[in-house]
């Protein structure tokens, strides 16, 4: 069954290229509950929904404008209420492919029209962004340089003052923090962490190109404490510059709010995703 929906999703979503695994593992198909729509015993459309999101909702072309994707949109609402939730949002949560609903996919920029008319109100917009390292120096960058910074990757030792660190910034964070594989680039100040960010030089998701090493940075804060300092900019320059001379020839950011200060870096939208949330 996942293969077929596997099968609808590339074909929907052809500007969110993922693979099979990836697909499945984001999903959490072994946790999320999956409602499908067949016609003479073949999928033609399916929706994941965590314990209080609706992850993704695909409908092959032939088969829309026939009310299957209100239905399925209705069956995951359902189970969310039956669940205990008052409310449902589109995209992120414990099972998830996108931040919110994806903007410019498919030649459709107006498909959240579709989530409006289900009742879902726009909260705002995220967006995911590249940088190509091959015209990226770090010492030509027109940024504030902080005073008394290093840079360095965590280490076991670090992960108790980290975790403190995470959870003065967001406390979402400290559980993906607690659990990390990727390295961790630290901005150390007087002996102390100023700033964190994830770095993974084989990460990235929705990438194209066979031939192209896609690094990721994920989940940048600064402590409180040493904000408006430039710390958070200069850090992040500081892992592109990092993840370039490991071969990366792209860097993604995944998920922002913040495109335009990333943009003082040489950073590019490359998709939107609408927010929105419905009262149940």
């Amino acid at each position: 069954m996942f293969e077929s929906c596997y099968r609808i999703y590339k074909n929907c979503f052809p500007d969110y290229p993922v693979s099979y695994e990836n697909f499945c593992e984001m999903l959490n198909i072994k946790k999320s509950k999956i409602f499908c729509e067949t016609d003479e015993d073949e999928i033609v459309g399916f929706a994941v929904a965590g314990s209080c999101n609706i992850a993704v909702v695909a409908v092959e072309k032939a088969y829309r404008g026939k009310g299957i994707g209100k239905n399925l949109v209705g069956l995951c609402e359902e189970y969310i209420r039956n669940n205990g939730h008052k409310s449902v949002k589109l995209g992120v949560g414990d099972a998830s492919l996108f931040q919110g609903v994806p903007t410019d996919n498919d030649g459709d920029s107006e498909v959240y029209k579709f989530f409006e008319k289900c009742g879902y109100k726009h909260s705002h917009l995220t967006y995911n962004m590249d940088i190509d390292t091959y015209c990226f120096e770090y010492v030509g960058l027109d940024i504030p340089k902080p005073e008394n910074i290093t840079y360095r990757l965590a280490g076991d030792s670090d992960k108790e003052e980290l975790l403190k660190a995470v959870e003065q910034v967001e406390p979402d964070w400290v559980k993906l923090y607690k659990d990390c594989d990727d390295d961790v680039l630290l901005a150390i100040c007087d002996g102390e962490i100023a700033g964190f960010e994830m770095v993974n030089e084989y990460g990235g998701n929705f990438t194209k190109g066979e031939n192209v090493k896609h690094g990721c940075i994920g989940c940048v804060g600064t402590v409180p404490k040493f904000r408006k300092r430039g710390i958070g900019l200069d850090m992040t320059a500081n892992a592109v510059q990092r993840l370039r001379a490991l071969g990366c020839d792209k860097v993604q950011l995944l998920y922002l709010v913040l495109d335009k200060w990333y943009g003082k870096l040489g950073f590019y939208i490359t998709s939107t995703q609408w927010m929105g949330e419905k009262k149940l």
